[in-house]
């Protein structure tokens, strides 16, 4: 039977207010020892996807520099502290795009990558969201909006311009259990 590893000893290399790494040095059940194994702390992740009353999806697109490329997104972000995943999201959703209102359902809370990672992504969906013309990008921000249809989405999967796995995962999550909300 498949047990936890232990932890034997963990030193910290990197501490800021984005993230935590340590390099962990573990022993399996076998006492096969592994070492280093690097984890990532970081905070969870929230996000939206917000329909307006047209059925038009609200995206962004921003660069991306650890892969040098931009991208489509849905809105989100890093949550504060202690704060509720809706809550975050929603907030990140008027900050990035001037979007509020709309009616909310849990669509996915999963692990990007439980390997190296400790955060959960949240994802909701926001359908009858409203544009607005107030935004407060944090400083580091630079954001295009984008109103796509479910069916231009799906175009912008298969062209590699809609590229984050989550946020692919959460979309697909949405159009099943929101069938005729996203086409």
């Amino acid at each position: 039977m498949l047990k936890p590893w232990k932890t034997l000893s963990s030193d910290l290399l990197v501490d800021d207010q984005w993230m935590t790494l340590r390099a962990d040095r573990c022993e399996r059940e076998d006492g096969l020892i592994i070492e280093p194994y690097y984890v990532w702390e970081t905070r969870d992740f929230g996000h939206a996807i917000p329909v307006l009353a047209d059925g038009r999806i609200v995206l962004v697109r921003q660069y991306r520099h650890a892969t040098g490329m931009f991208g489509l997104e849905f809105p989100g972000g890093v949550l504060d502290e202690g704060e509720a995943p809706l809550t975050g999201a929603r907030r990140e959703l008027q900050e990035e795009c001037g979007a509020t209102g709309g009616d909310w359902s849990n669509i996915a809370a999963f692990y990007p990558n439980p390997a190296r990672q400790t955060n959960r992504f949240h994802c909701f969906l926001g359908v009858g969201v409203e544009l607005t013309e107030s935004t407060a990008f944090d400083p580091n921000e630079e954001l295009e909006l984008h109103l796509l249809t479910s069916a231009e989405l799906d175009q912008a999967i298969t062209d590699g311009t809609f590229h984050q796995a989550s946020h692919i995962a959460a979309y697909l999550m949405a159009k099943i259990r929101c069938k005729g909300v996203l086409g």
